[in-house]
């Protein structure tokens, strides 16, 4: 069974809305009103990214059909927030996005449900399974300009992430840290002002910064007699996305390790 996520056309609607622009997403619940769903700032970044694991869990790779066949909130309720690091996770996530600081795990009509309370203990917001889906999707892709929600089969997502391991295992990721002093070095914020804008635009500044450094170097080297560039070199902002899958189908030498030839062979892995 496929988890529920948001439609195509309505995340479309909401990137235009309100992903670009930094504001908090509206939804309302079945059952408690609306909720606003808060863009993650850059100074809790650290705390979102490990808090969003609990979001990112493949159920349905799982090798039980009971798992397979629960909804992704009754899986997280009866089968992983039985340890107290995912309930941590679970609670801090809802606390992030949503503001939610009295949280408790309840049933409602036999339902599996969520519930954030008042000062007084008294129920405000109930999420059900099928709100969670919709929150959590809009959530990833909401902090995530480059989320990626398409079903991978898992041999062909590992052998990605082997090709990618393999081809770049020289190149250091800098620190969150290094990433934040190189976007001050090219906006002229400060820390401080900085750690207040949504992490979404701070990771969009950083590649683009990136992109244009590597693109002028390349543009230096053309430009050079010593060095022949046969291929012209177009500015990062006007080349269409890559998928990360693409460069599997371009560069065959992790395929044939594996003893796979062609694209034929990876669209049939993929299938």
């Amino acid at each position: 069974m496929k988890v529920i996520v948001v439609e195509k056309d309505k995340l479309e609607l909401y990137e235009l809305n309100y992903f670009e622009n930094g504001f908090d997403v509206p939804y309302l619940l079945k059952k408690g009103g609306e909720v606003l769903i808060k863009p993650i700032l850059v100074k809790d970044y650290v705390k979102y990214e490990y808090a969003k694991q609990i979001l990112e869990i493949k159920k349905n790779e799982i090798n039980d059909i009971k798992v397979i066949q629960m909804s992704y909130l009754d899986f997280l309720i009866e089968c992983i927030c039985k340890q107290k690091e995912q309930i941590n996770q679970l609670y801090l996530i809802l606390n992030l996005c949503l503001g939610f600081k009295n949280i408790n795990i309840a049933k409602d009509k036999n339902k599996n449900c969520i519930v954030s309370c008042n000062k007084d203990n008294n129920i405000e917001k109930i999420i059900y399974s099928k709100d969670f889906d919709e929150i959590a999707s809009i959530i990833l892709h909401q902090n995530d300009s480059n989320y990626d929600d398409r079903y991978i089969n898992p041999d062909v997502r590992e052998m990605m992430e082997e090709y990618y391991k393999t081809k770049y295992k020289n190149i250091v990721s800098p620190s969150f840290e290094k990433r934040k002093a190189f976007v001050t070095s090219k906006t002229g914020l400060t820390t401080k002002q900085l750690n207040e804008i949504p992490y979404r635009e701070f990771d969009m500044i950083y590649h683009a910064s990136v992109d244009s450094d590597i693109y002028i170097g390349q543009k230096i080297i053309q430009g050079s007699y010593k060095y022949e560039v046969k291929k012209d070199i177009s500015h990062p902002l006007f080349t269409p996305d890559k998928d990360p899958y693409q460069e599997i189908f371009e560069d065959t030498t992790v395929l044939t390790e594996k003893g796979i030839s062609g694209v034929e062979s990876l669209n049939k892995i993929n299938q």
